[in-house]
C-alpha cells in the first residue's frame, strides 16, 4: 500500500459517512447545536498548455511546450465542535498528482491538517497541531482553496524555506477577536532540512530554532470567522469585508551558506502587510474584490527559489519562476462579479493579479501577471470552470553572476472544480 492513506480506503469512507449522515454536511452533537461536525470536500483538475523554459525535458526528449493533466488538490475534511469548547480539524488531501505519479497506488492522501483547540472565549482560542495557523504573514498564506479567485494562490507566501510541506507546520497557537481585530501568535517547529550546506544560502538542515509569528488585522467592516486558518479570497458578493492585516515571522538561523571554510548562519525575518476588500455594487449580487499585499523577506544573502506548481516537465525548470527570495514582493489581484442572470444561477467573475518581485539576487525585477475568468454553475463557489493564463518572466545568469531576464513564457489552464 505505500505510505500514507490509500484512496480506496478513504473513498470507502467517505461513501459510508455520507451514507450514515444523509447527504447532510453538518450534524448537531447536542440539542442546542453547539457541538457539531461538518464534512466537506474539495476537487480541483487542470488540464493546461505550458510554455516550457529553455533547457526543459519531457520523457527524454527537448521540446518547446506540452500539454497536461494534473488532480492541482484534493481535500477531504471533518471539523467541528467537538463540545461547546473543543474544536477539532482533521483534512486529508493530495496536491499534483499527474503523469510523473507512475500510479494513483503510489500517490497516497497525505494528512494536511489534525488539530484541536480549546475556547476560553471569543477572545482567546488556544490549540496546537498540524496547521496553517503558523503559515506566514500574509493572509494567503494559508488560503481557503475552494474560494480562490485566481486560478491558484499566490504561492511565495507560502515561503517556508525547507519547501517540504509548504503552508502547515507543527504549531501551537493563540487567536482570538477583540472587538474588531483579529490575531494570531504562534510557535512552529520546523522539519528537518536533508540538504547539503554550498555557497549558496539554503535552509540551514543543522538548525533546531523554533519559528515565532505574530499577526493583527482590523476589520472595518463585517467580521470574518476565524475558526480556520484557511481565508476565503472571495465571498461572491454576500458579505463586505475591509481589513487591514500586518504579520512578522522569525527563525534564529534559518538559513545556512558556505563562506570560504567557514558556515555563514542566518536568520529568517518576513515581515507582511495586506489591504483585502470585498464590497456589494448592488443587490443583484453584482460585487467587487480588491487585494494587495506587501511582503519583505530575508533569507540570507541572495536567497532565491523558484516556484512551479506543479511543473509539467520530467526534466528542468518546465514553468518554474523565481517568486521567493531575499528581497520584497508587492501583490495585487483584483475581480469583478457580474450580476446575477435572471434565467439561472450562473455567476461570471472576471480577476487579473500581477506579482512583482524585487531580489538580492536578480539584476532586474520579477513581474508575474495572471488573467481569467470565474465562470459558478450556481450561486456559490463550486462547482465552478475557470479558465487561466500566466506570463513569467525567465532569466539566465550573466557575467556578474546576477539572474537576468532573458525571455517570457506563458502558461493556458482550464479548470473545474467541486466541492462540497
Amino acid at each position: 500500500m505505500g505510505k500514507g492513506i490509500n484512496f480506496r480506503i478513504l473513498f470507502t469512507i467517505f461513501v459510508a459517512s455520507g451514507h450514515l449522515f444523509a447527504n447532510a454536511q453538518k450534524v448537531n452533537l447536542n440539542q442546542d447545536g453547539s457541538a457539531w461536525l461538518k464534512f466537506g470536500g474539495n476537487l480541483q483538475i487542470w488540464g493546461r498548455y505550458t510554455e516550457f523554459n529553455s533547457g526543459t525535458m519531457l520523457r527524454n526528449n527537448s521540446v518547446a511546450g506540452a500539454p497536461d493533466l494534473v488532480i492541482r488538490r484534493l481535500r477531504i475534511q471533518a471539523l467541528g465542535m467537538v463540545t461547546p469548547k473543543v474544536f477539532m480539524h482533521i483534512q486529508l488531501g493530495q496536491n499534483n498528482v499527474d503523469f510523473k505519479n507512475g500510479s494513483p497506488n503510489i500517490a497516497p492522501l497525505a494528512l494536511f491538517d489534525c488539530l484541536s483547540e480549546y475556547h476560553f472565549s471569543d477572545n482567546l482560542h488556544i490549540g496546537g497541531g498540524l496547521t496553517g495557523w503558523g503559515a506566514g504573514v500574509n493572509r494567503y498564506s494559508a488560503q481557503s482553496s475552494s474560494s480562490q479567485l485566481t486560478l491558484d494562490a499566490p504561492i511565495y507566501q507560502q515561503y517556508n524555506p525547507s519547501g517540504i510541506y509548504g503552508n502547515r507546520g507543527i504549531s501551537a497557537y493563540a487567536k482570538g477577536t477583540v472587538k474588531s481585530i483579529n490575531y494570531v501568535v504562534a510557535v512552529t517547529n520546523p522539519y528537518v532540512y536533508t540538504n547539503s550546506i554550498t555557497a549558496s544560502t539554503n535552509a540551514n538542515p543543522k538548525g533546531n530554532n523554533l519559528q515565532y509569528l505574530s499577526r493583527v488585522e482590523y476589520q472595518f467592516w463585517e467580521k470574518e470567522s476565524i475558526a480556520e486558518p484557511f481565508t476565503k479570497a472571495t465571498y461572491l458578493g454576500k458579505k463586505d469585508v475591509f481589513n487591514v492585516a500586518l504579520g512578522y515571522m522569525h527563525q534564529k538561523d534559518a538559513m545556512a551558506r558556505l563562506n570560504g571554510t567557514d558556515t555563514s548562519l542566518s536568520n529568517m525575518e518576513i515581515l507582511g502587510a495586506d489591504v483585502f476588500m470585498e464590497k456589494k455594487l448592488n443587490e443583484n449580487g453584482r460585487a467587487i474584490t480588491i487585494y494587495t499585499a506587501y511582503t519583505n523577506m530575508n533569507f540570507g544573502t541572495n536567497y532565491l527559489r523558484t516556484i512551479a506548481t506543479p511543473n509539467p516537465a520530467t526534466q528542468g525548470a518546465g514553468n518554474g519562476f523565481f517568486g521567493i527570495g531575499t528581497g520584497s514582493v508587492l501583490y495585487a489581484q483584483i475581480g469583478y462579479l457580474f450580476d446575477k442572470s435572471d434565467k439561472n444561477d450562473h455567476r461570471i467573475q472576471p480577476y487579473i493579479s500581477v506579482e512583482m518581485g524585487d531580489f538580492e539576487a536578480l539584476k532586474t525585477p520579477m513581474n508575474m501577471y495572471d488573467a481569467g475568468v470565474n465562470f459558478y454553475l450556481q450561486d456559490k463557489l463550486g462547482p465552478k470552470f475557470t479558465l487561466g493564463y500566466q506570463n513569467r518572466p525567465v532569466y539566465t545568469s550573466n557575467a556578474s553572476g546576477l539572474m537576468e531576464q532573458t525571455e517570457r513564457k506563458g502558461m493556458y489552464t482550464l479548470q473545474f472544480q467541486v466541492n462540497i
